[in-house]
């Protein structure tokens, strides 16, 4: 991509984003069941390559 840009691919975002819910629930930022249906309802929400498959 131009200007330095980077492209994230679904499956690098939700990784991260799975990251960053067990950091809330490590720190207890987060319920047990918080995290559980955050965990749920990211990975239902976002398609990754290996879905296609």
């Amino acid at each position: 991509m131009e200007n330095g840009e980077t492209k994230f691919d679904n499956k690098y975002l939700l990784e991260r984003q799975l990251e960053m819910l067990k950091t809330f629930y490590d720190r207890k930022l987060l319920t047990k069941e918080q995290y559980e249906f955050e965990i749920q309802v990211l990975t239902t929400r976002i398609k990754t390559d290996s879905e296609n498959d």
